[in-house]
């Protein structure tokens, strides 16, 4: 019973922080990446773009959460699936551009750091492909 109780309000917990962090990490990076002006400390006159998608995160949140009947587990489940799918891809993009020597210079990786962050890239993508070739053919790894 306590054990049900003690993941709820963990869960409530991770939730509660991450309704703030997520979308401002989000307008954070949108902003950067399009070269807008950013920052909490700004007025929507100062950086309409950061305010707009942080608002417009935070409402679509909440009007998703507040649909009808909507199976709210399985649409995580969903999302987090999308997330590990799309997550290879991105380690790739990250690792090249950790690695060219004329955008880090002096702080590109070194071999160790290379070798560590290949082998965690091929672990993911694999167990992606798994997950892929596990959900599209049920049969195909059942051992019984």
């Amino acid at each position: 019973h306590y054990a049900k109780l003690l993941f709820a309000v963990g869960l409530l917990g991770a939730a509660m922080l991450a309704v703030g962090v997520l979308p401002l990490a989000t307008a954070y990076s949108v902003s950067e990446a399009l070269g807008f002006e950013k920052g909490v400390s700004r007025s929507f006159r100062e950086a309409p773009i950061f305010v707009g998608i942080f608002t417009s995160l935070i409402v679509f949140g909440a009007l998703v959460a507040m649909i009808p009947g909507l199976p709210q587990i399985r649409l995580l489940l969903i999302t987090q699936c999308i997330n590990g799918l799309l997550l290879p891809v991105v380690l790739i993009a990250v690792l090249r551009l950790v690695n060219k020597k004329e955008l880090m210079g002096k702080y590109t990786n070194g071999p160790i750091y290379n070798i560590a962050a290949w082998l965690i890239t091929i672990t993911v993508s694999t167990l992606s492909l798994l997950l892929i070739l596990s959900t599209l053919f049920p049969n195909l790894f059942r051992f019984t």
